[in-house]
Order: structure tokens, then C-alpha cells, then sequence
């Protein structure tokens, strides 16, 4: 009896470790043929040597678990050509990931019961993704981001109930969204964004209470709304419906999304004022309502956002003044409220918080000076206020734009390459610590009230690109210094009150292609260096 049970077990466990060993060869053979479907292999998968199954679990890419590949993954390795179907019968993968490679043709991927992760983004994979779901009862992220795929979306994904991670965006999927992916509701990231898409968005999305990320916008050609239903979504963190004919209100239940820090509705045809209940959104970064056709003033509400970075709500048809408040948000990086209807003054203590790097307010129709501290940061890089009507001369802190609060030298760069001040009514002299302004490519200053000499210090400028001082009064001669600004392209003083001749030493300035000079009272012939 004794010996028939060590019998048995000795069957028993050969059995098992020639199952194993079979299983692994299986996986090995798999492999194989996968990589024979591939263009340009090597020297990436050098390792996945043909002739010795028992290595598998060496080569580049592969884990492996209890004998058995677990896991592939063959990311940014520059692969091209085609996926075998049998790349299903890796029946043990957890993980599979082809992203960021150049695979072409069509893909399917099922009976992976074990597999909890898969990633085919970054590829041109064709067609669609019309698959057996149901054999992939585990999958809990499934990206296939910019890809080629053209076809409806897939409704076979209802039946991935354990799916946190959806993206399918960057690819030319058309129809409708389905109603039924507000069935989805362990989704915690949704993203169908660039792709064809059309239809109303669907209210049942609202149901996917769990969502943190949704991506809905950009190359998408939605009728009608945001739905209204959007504000039970109160654990999203980024809601991003950009670039896609959104028209319509912006729904007031949005203001329920507390832990919101990003919110980008920008280039849509989204009308009306702006609601008051955004101001709920206290934990908002950035805030992005550009390019639509909103009306009404900016709402006293935003008072309460201490933790802003970027306001951007430019080409709008906002009016009213802008308030004080934006200037004293802390951390505010970025302002961009141009072509609106604003009126009034820039609010004095913009700048102050010693974070601001972007600020365009052109195209508006405001008045006053331009604030003295708007450089108190050291880290203003586009200063944009043109198309207003601005007074006074520009103030001494902004030409002195690299020095700190104590007025030593800044550790930091100038990072400062853009000022646009045109079309104002600025006047008084411009200032000779322009040269403070080591970093600038652009200086435009063009119709204004500056008188004057230019100043020689402007050849210090010696990255600038453009400079514009037409349409002023500006006296005196040329200075031969402008010749220092050997990258200029571009170089206009029409229209002022400039007089003696044109210095040879513009001709340094070799990339230059536009010149104007003329409505001066000039002398004298046009230099041959030039």
C-alpha cells in the first residue's frame, strides 16, 4: 500500500512539473512567434534567444511568476510590423504593455483572465476594438491613447467591472459616446478626447461618481451642453472639456466639484456670464474659460481663490473692471484677459505676490499707468498690455525688471522676452535701463507718446528679435549701438521725430529683413553696409 501511495505522488508531482515546464514552453513558443511578426528587433529583444526555452525568464521585458510569464513589457523599444493574436496565449499575464512603439494593422487581445493592466498607446494600430471583453474579467487599465483606431466606440468594455483607467483618446473614433459608459462606475480616469466624436454628451456620465480625471474635448464635435448632471462628479480633481463646440450656459452644478483644481472649458461656443457658484472651487490652479462668448463681469466669488496659479479668460465679451482681488491671489503665475471689454485701471498691486510670469491684458479698453511692481517676481517673461489706452510713462520698476527688492542683482536669469506696450498713449522717455532687459526678443513700443532720444543702452540688447518704436515722437539721432543687436530681424522707427543719418552700423545686424525709417527728418544716403 505504501508503495502505491509513493507511487501516486511521484506521478502526481511529475505531472505537475511537466505541466509547468509545458506551460513555460508554451509561453516561450509565444514569444517567438510574436517577435518573427516584428520589424526591427533587434538589438532590443537581443535576448529572446530562439533556441533555449529555459531562459524566457531572462529576456528583456519579461517577468515572470511561478514558472509562467507575467508580465511583457515591451515599451519604447522602437518596434515596428504586426501583433500576433497569439499574443493571447500568454494566459498568465497581469501586465502588457506594446506602448510607444510603431505597430501597425489591427490588434485583439482576449481570454487574459489574470490580465489587470494593458497598454497599446502610442502606436498606429487600425481598426477597431471590437473585442471579448468578458475574457478579460480583471483588466483594470486599459489605455490605447494615439492610436489610429476608427470605429464606434467599443460598448464590449460594460463588461470590465473592475476598470479604473479608460483612454481611447487620440484616435479617429466617430458616433456617439454611449449612454451606457455612465454604467462604468468604478472609473476613476475617463479620457475620449481627440477623436471624431459627435452627439450630445451624455448626462448618465454623471453617474461615474468615482471619476478624479475626465477628458472629453479637442477635435470632438459635440451638440448642445454641459450637462448639468457633470455636478455630482464631486470627487473630480481635472475636468477638461476643451475645443470641442460645447455651446450653451456653463452649468452653476459645477460649482459643486470641491476638489476640482483644474478646469478647462476654453475654445467652445459656451455663452452667458460666468456663475457665481465657481467660486465654491477653492482648491482651483487653473482655471481656463477662454475663447467662447461669455458676457457679464468677472464674479466678486473668485475672491476665494487663494490657491490659483492660471486665470485665462481671454476673447470673451467680458466687461466691468478688473478686480483688485486677482492682483492679491498669492500664487498667481499666469493672467490672460485679452480682447474683452474690461475697462479701468490695472489693479496697482498686480505683481506683488512675487509669482507673476505671463500677463496680457491687450485689447481691452483700459486706462491709468502701468503698475510699478509688475516685476517684483524677477520671473515675468511676456509683459502684453498693448491696445489700451495707458498712461503716463513706463514706470521706473518695470524698466529695472532684474533687480530683486533690495536692489541687488537677481541669482536667477532675466527670464523676461516679451513686452508689448503698443497702441497706448504712453508717454515720456524711454528709459536707458532698457539694457536691463538681457533676455528680450521682442520690444514693442509702436503708437504711443514717447519723446525723446533713444537710448544707446538699447544695444544691449543682444538677444532681441524685434523692436518697434514707429508712430512715436522720439527725437535725436540713431545711436550707432543698435548695430550690437546682431540678431535683429526686424527693426522699425518710422513716423518719429528722428534726424541725422542712418548709422552703417546697422548693417551688423545681418538676419535683419524688415527695416522701416521712414516720416523722419533724416540725412544724408542709405549706408552701403546696409
Amino acid at each position: 500500500m505504501v508503495f502505491f501511495i509513493v507511487l501516486a505522488l511521484f506521478s502526481l508531482l511529475s505531472a505537475t512539473s511537466f505541466s509547468s515546464a509545458s506551460s513555460l514552453v508554451n509561453d516561450f513558443h509565444v514569444l517567438v512567434a510574436l517577435k518573427q511578426g516584428f520589424e526591427f528587433p533587434e538589438p532590443a529583444l537581443s535576448s529572446w534567444n530562439s533556441s533555449n526555452p529555459s531562459s524566457v525568464c531572462s529576456w528583456a521585458g519579461i517577468l515572470c511568476s511561478g514558472d509562467r510569464v507575467a508580465s511583457l513589457e515591451l515599451t519604447e523599444l522602437n518596434l515596428c510590423g504586426s501583433v500576433s493574436p497569439q499574443i493571447s496565449r500568454l494566459d498568465k499575464l497581469t501586465n502588457l504593455s506594446l506602448a510607444g512603439n510603431n505597430f501597425t494593422g489591427s490588434i485583439e487581445i482576449g481570454n487574459l483572465s489574470s490580465l489587470q493592466s494593458l497598454n497599446i498607446s502610442a502606436n498606429q494600430f487600425s481598426g477597431g476594438l471590437d473585442w471579448n471583453y468578458s475574457s478579460l474579467e480583471n483588466l483594470e487599465v486599459f489605455d490605447a491613447y494615439d492610436n489610429n483606431l476608427t470605429a464606434l466606440l467599443p460598448v464590449g468594455i460594460l463588461n470590465l467591472k473592475k476598470l479604473r483607467h479608460l483612454d481611447l483618446g487620440g484616435n479617429y473614433f466617430h458616433g456617439k459616446i454611449p449612454e451606457s459608459y455612465g454604467e462604468l462606475v468604478g472609473l476613476e480616469y475617463l479620457s475620449l478626447a481627440g477623436n471624431d466624436l459627435t452627439g450630445n454628451i451624455p448626462g448618465e456620465l454623471g453617474n461615474l461618481t468615482n471619476l478624479r480625471e475626465i477628458y472629453l474635448g479637442y477635435y470632438n464635435a459635440f451638440e448642445g451642453g454641459i450637462p448639468k448632471e457633470f455636478g455630482k462628479l464631486v470627487n473630480l480633481v481635472h475636468l477638461d472639456l476643451s475645443s470641442c463646440q460645447l455651446d450653451g450656459p456653463i452649468p452653476h452644478e459645477l460649482g459643486n466639484l470641491k476638489l476640482l483644481d483644474t478646469l478647462y472649458l476654453y475654445t467652445n461656443l459656451l455663452s452667458g456670464s460666468i456663475p457665481k457658484q465657481l467660486g465654491n472651487l477653492t482648491n482651483l490652479l487653473s482655471l481656463d474659460l477662454s475663447n467662447n462668448t461669455l458676457t457679464g463681469e468677472i464674479p466678486y466669488s473668485f475672491i476665494n481663490f487663494k490657491q490659483l496659479k492660471l486665470l485665462n479668460l481671454f476673447m470673451n465679451r467680458l466687461h466691468g473692471s478688473i478686480p483688485d482681488y486677482v492682483a492679491d491671489f498669492p500664487n498667481l503665475e499666469t493672467l490672460g484677459l485679452w480682447q474683452n471689454n474690461f475697462t479701468g485701471v490695472i489693479p496697482e498691486n498686480l505683481g506683488r505676490n512675487r509669482k507673476l510670469q505671463v500677463l496680457n491684458l491687450s485689447s481691452n479698453k483700459l486706462t491709468g499707468t502701468i503698475p510699478s511692481d509688475l516685476c517684483s517676481s524677477n520671473e515675468l517673461s511676456r509683459l502684453i498690455l498693448s491696445k489700451n489706452f495707458l498712461s503716463g510713462p513706463i514706470p521706473e520698476g518695470l524698466s529695472a525688471c532684474s533687480l530683486t527688492e533690495n536692489g541687488k542683482s537677481s541669482s536667477k536669469p532675466v527670464k523676461l522676452g516679451q513686452i508689448d506696450l503698443s497702441n497706448n498713449l504712453l508717454s515720456g522717455p524711454l528709459p536707458s535701463s532698457i539694457s536691463n532687459f538681457s533676455s528680450l526678443q521682442i520690444l514693442l513700443l509702436n503708437g504711443n507718446q514717447f519723446s525723446g532720444p533713444i537710448p544707446p543702452s538699447i544695444g544691449e540688447l543682444r538677444q532681441v528679435l524685434k523692436i518697434d518704436l514707429s508712430q512715436n515722437s522720439i527725437s535725436g539721432e540713431i545711436p550707432p549701438d543698435i548695430g550690437n543687436c546682431t540678431n535683429l530681424t526686424y527693426l522699425a522707427m518710422s513716423q518719429n521725430n528722428l534726424s541725422g543719418s542712418i548709422p552703417p552700423e546697422i548693417g551688423n545686424c545681418t538676419y535683419l529683413s524688415y527695416l522701416a525709417m521712414s516720416q523722419n527728418n533724416l540725412s544724408g544716403s542709405i549706408p552701403p553696409e546696409i
